[in-house]
C-alpha cells in the first residue's frame, strides 16, 4: 500500500509504503489490521480485509514447484508508426488506459480460440535431453580414456562411469591463457578425455569460445591451436579504435538495434573481445556448437553469467547464476530454461511472443566478461573484499509487525529518502553499464510456497527473496553480468543434483593473494543452498606454505564432490623446465622467473594484451603444474572411481526441494 499526501500545486510525494504478507490471512474472514504509519507521532492506520474465493472456474496451470504458468491471453493490435507502416505488435491484459474526464472510447475486440501449445519455456531442474543424449556418447570416450589411464582389467560399463567435470576462474586474458595452458596440460596426460564438463567464468569464456569453434579441439594439438591468439593478440589489441574498426562496431549495433534486440554498452564490449581474439567479424553462435558435441567428442562446455538483483535493505546486490550451453539457457534458481537459439527473443507467461534472431556469440562474450558493468559499492566489495565504511543514504525500513511464522513476512514500513539523498544513492549504486536481454520468464507467477525451496535464502525481509513481486519472473528485462562478480569459479552448475560430479577440476587463473577465496565463496554458497561440497579448513590450509595442487574430499558425505583445486602459483617451475628435468643456464632460468603475482607483473587483470613471450610463459607454467602433478590427478580419478556412489531421488517432488540456485 502506497501512501502519498495531497499536493495541489505540486506533484503528490510518496510518503510511505506498507508491505504486508496477504498469506496471513484467513479465506472467507474478514480482518481488520492497525498499522504504524509514524513512529514519531503514532500515527496508526485501520485496514479491513477479506480474502475471497475467485469467482473464476479453476484452469490447469503448469509448475515445476517454484514458478507458475497461467492461461495466456494477449490482445494483437495494429499500429502506425513513422516510416514503418503497418507493425504487428503484441500488447499485455494488464496494460492501464488513462481517459480525460467525460471522454468515451469505442473498443471492440475480437477473440479467437487458439489451440493449446506446449510451453516455449522449460519448467525443470533436470538436464535436458539432449544433454543425456550427449551424456550417453561421452560416457563411452569417457570410460575408454580411464581403461586405458588406469590400466583397469576390464571396459567400464556406462553406469560406472565417473563424472569428472572441469572449471576455469575468470581474469581476463590471464583466465584465458592460464586455461589454455591447463587443458594442454590435462591433453598431454590423457585426462582430458576423462572429462564430461568443461564450465567458464569471464576471460575462461574467451578461451572456450575459440576452441568449440572446432569440433575435434581436444584431439588437436593446442600448442597449435592458440599460436594465432599467441601471436597475433598483442597486435590486434592495438587497432581496436582504429577508424575501420569503430566503422564496423557503428554497423554492428545499428544492425542489432534493427533487429529488435536491446542494446548496450556491453555489446561494445562484447565486439571489442571479438577484435582481440578472432581478429575478425565471428558469425558464430552458441547454438552452433552443437557440432563440437554431437558425439561426444568433446566435453559440454557451460558458460555462466549471473542476473543482478537489488536487496530492498542496502546497495549491494544478489546474484541468480544464468547457465550456456549449445543446447539451452537458463536460469538454475527458478528452473526455467529456452533452447539457446531462442535466447533473446519476447516470452510471456511462458509463450514466445516474439522470435529474434539469435545473439551471436560475440556478444555473448560480451555478457560473459562484463565484470566494469557494476554498481560502485559492489565494485568496491569486489576489488577490496570488504564492504565499504561508508553506509549509501538509503529509504528507511523499519518492522511494525513481526510474525513468528517463518513462511510469512514481517510488515515493513518504508519511508523514502529525500530527494537530494536519493540522485547521491543512484549516482554511487545504479549500473552505468549493463547487458539488456528480454527475460524468458517474464509474466510467469511464484507457486504460493515457493521460498520454502533451497534455492531462495531463508533471510527474512532484507534480501530479494522475500519479495515475490520484486524477483526476477516480474521483471520485463534480464540484468546479466559476469559471474565473476558472485565468484571467480563456476561451480554451481557443476553442483546441479542431476549432473552428480564425482570429481571437479579447479583451474585458478584468479588475481587474489589469497587463492582459495574463491572455494571460500563456493563453501558459502553451497552452505547457503544445501549443496553437497567438501568441508574444507581454510583456517589449517591458509598457514601450510603454498602448494601447486589441493585436494579436498568429505569422506563423510559421499554426494560431495572430490574437489582438485589449482592456484595460480609458480613454484616448482622456477627451477623445472619439465617435471624431473632441471633448468640449465640463464636463458632456461629466465624462463622461469615468472611474476604471478605483485602489483607489476605482466599478467594483472588491467592488461588486456600480452607481447607472445608472456604469453607462451604463463602458458607453460599452468600446464607444467598440472602434468608435475599426474600423480594426484591419477589418484584423485580412481577415488572417484572407487567412491562409493549416492545417486540422489529421481522423485519429482524431491528434485524440486533441492534445485540450485
Amino acid at each position: 500500500m502506497r501512501f502519498y499526501d495531497d499536493d495541489t500545486a505540486a506533484r503528490d510525494d510518496l510518503l510511505s509504503v506498507i508491505m504486508f504478507d496477504i498469506s496471513q490471512l484467513r479465506l472467507g474472514q474478514k480482518e481488520i489490521k492497525m498499522f504504524t504509519t509514524n513512529s514519531e507521532t503514532h500515527d496508526k492506520l485501520w485496514v479491513e480485509f477479506e480474502l475471497e474465493v475467485s469467482p473464476q472456474s479453476s484452469g490447469v496451470c503448469l509448475s515445476n514447484g517454484i514458478l507458475v504458468a497461467t492461461p495466456f491471453s494477449v490482445l494483437k493490435v495494429n499500429s502506425n508508426r513513422l516510416g514503418a507502416g503497418l507493425v504487428d505488435s503484441s500488447h499485455y491484459r494488464d496494460l492501464e488506459t488513462e481517459l480525460s474526464v467525460q471522454d468515451s472510447v469505442d473498443l471492440d475486440l475480437k477473440t479467437a480460440e487458439r489451440p493449446e501449445q506446449e510451453l516455449a519455456v522449460r519448467l525443470d531442474f533436470d538436464i535436458p535431453s539432449a544433454e543425456k543424449d550427449f551424456m550417453e556418447k561421452r560416457k563411452v570416450v569417457v570410460g575408454q580414456a580411464l581403461h586405458k589411464l588406469l590400466e583397469l582389467n576390464s571396459p567400464l560399463q556406462t553406469d560406472k562411469v565417473p563424472l569428472v567435470g572441469v572449471v576455469c576462474s575468470g581474469g581476463g586474458t590471464r583466465a584465458m591463457t592460464g586455461a589454455f595452458g591447463s587443458l594442454k596440460g590435462l591433453q598431454t596426460l590423457g585426462i582430458l578425455d576423462a572429462v564430461s564438463y568443461i564450465t567458464g567464468v569471464s576471460g575462461a569464456t574467451w578461451a572456450m569460445s575459440t576452441l568449440y569453434e572446432k569440433p575435434d579441439w581436444s584431439q588437436k594439438d593446442l600448442a597449435v591451436v592458440t599460436e594465432p591468439i599467441k601471436k597475433e593478440m598483442f597486435g590486434r589489441y592495438q587497432s581496436i579504435f582504429s577508424n575501420e574498426q569503430h566503422y564496423y562496431y557503428k554497423q554492428e549495433m545499428e544492425q542489432r538495434e534493427a533487429d529488435g534486440l536491446p542494446v548496450s554498452l556491453i555489446d561494445l564490449w562484447g565486439l571489442f573481445i571479438e577484435h582481440l581474439i578472432y581478429g575478425k567479424k565471428c558469425d558464430s553462435t552458441l547454438s552452433d556448437q552443437k557440432r563440437a558435441v554431437s558425439e561426444g567428442q568433446n566435453p559440454l562446455p557451460i558458460y555462466t553469467a549471473v542476473n543482478m538483483k537489488t536487496c530492498l535493505k542496502g546497495g549491494l546486490k544478489e546474484t541468480e547464476w544464468c547457465e550456456f550451453t549449445p543446447y539451452e539457457v537458463g536460469l538454475l534458481k527458478y528452473g526455467a530454461f529456452v533452447p539457446t537459439e531462442d535466447f533473446g527473443s519476447e516470452y510471456f507467461q511462458g509463450k514466445q511472443i516474439k522470435k529474434l534472431p539469435e545473439t551471436r556469440l560475440s556478444f555473448l562474450i560480451g555478457i560473459w566478461s562484463s565484470a566494469f558493468s557494476v554498481s560502485f559499492t559492489q565494485l568496491w566489495s569486489f576489488v577490496t573484499g570488504h564492504t565499504p565504511s561508508w553506509n549509501p543514504i538509503r529509504e528507511t525500513i523499519t518492522d511494525i509487525e513481526t510474525d513468528t511464522d517463518p513462511s510469512t513476512l514481517d510488515t515493513l514500513l518504508i519511508k523514502p529518502a529525500t530527494m537530494t539523498s536519493k540522485v547521491i544513492t543512484e549516482f554511487f549504486s545504479s549500473r552505468p553499464i549493463v547487458s539488456q536481454v528480454y527475460n524468458f520468464m517474464h509474466g510467469l507467477s511464484l507457486h504460493w510456497d515457493y521460498n520454502k525451496k533451497s534455492s531462495f535464502t531463508d533471510e527474512k525481509d532484507t534480501h530479494p527473496d522475500a519479495f515475490p513481486n520484486q524477483l526476477t519472473p516480474g521483471d520485463p528485462i534480464l540484468d546479466l553480468v559476469d559471474s565473476g562478480l558472485a565468484c571467480n569459479l563456476g561451480f554451481p552448475p557443476l553442483l546441479r543434483p542431476h549432473r552428480r560430479m564425482d570429481l571437479i577440476l579447479s583451474l585458478n587463473c584468479s588475481w587474489d593473494s589469497d587463492q582459495f577465496m574463491v572455494l571460500k565463496q563456493t563453501q558459502q554458497h553451497c552452505t547457503d543452498h544445501r549443496i553437497p561440497f567438501p568441508d574444507i579448513d581454510f583456517s589449517r590450509v591458509g598457514k601450510e606454505a603454498m602448494k601447486e595442487v589441493y585436494v579436498f574430499e568429505d569422506e563423510k558425505n559421499p554426494k560431495a564432490p572430490i574437489v582438485v583445486h589449482f592456484p595460480l602459483a609458480n613454484l616448482t617451475f622456477r627451477e623445472f623446465k619439465s617435471p624431473g628435468v632441471k633448468r640449465e643456464g640463464k636463458d632456461e632460468l629466465k624462463q622461469g622467473d615468472l611474476d604471478v603475482s605483485s602489483k607489476d607483473s605482466p599478467y594483472r587483470t588491467r592488461n588486456m594484451a600480452y607481447q607472445p613471450e608472456d604469453f607462451q610463459k604463463l602458458m607453460d607454467l599452468t600446464c607444467y603444474n598440472v602434468l608435475n602433478n599426474r600423480d594426484t590427478l591419477l589418484s584423485a580419478l580412481r577415488r572417484a572411481l572407487q567412491r562409493e556412489r549416492v545417486h540422489e531421488d529421481e522423485d519429482e517432488h524431491e528434485h524440486k526441494d533441492h534445485c540450485c540456485p
